[in-house]
């Protein structure tokens, strides 16, 4: 019983590592990128990846969101924009 306990343990700890977590800001080699910051200010910085749009809910607020990802060193940085602005930034180690 004792190995199934810590046999799960073990693979929590590991799946943990590898889920997405979100983040205020994201660094290329010169550039730093923060929420609040605006699309063109993403596009100027980080250049323009071929975005993804859909509708973002979340309870009553809605709108049409765009997405972009950037694979900067060992990381996946998932940045989301609405109304302009940038509001969440998602980051995945590989």
């Amino acid at each position: 019983m004792k190995k199934f306990l810590l046999l799960g343990v073990v693979s929590f700890l590991l799946s943990t590592s590898v889920f997405a977590r979100d983040t205020n800001s994201m660094r290329s080699s010169t550039e730093l990128v923060t929420v609040g910051d605006s699309e063109e200010s993403l596009l100027q910085k980080m250049g323009k990846p071929k975005p993804r749009y859909f509708v973002y809910q979340d309870g009553n607020f809605s709108c049409a969101a765009t997405e972009y990802k950037y694979d900067i060193d060992m990381q996946t940085y998932t940045v989301w924009v609405c109304r302009g602005e940038i509001f969440k930034i998602d980051v995945i180690n590989k």
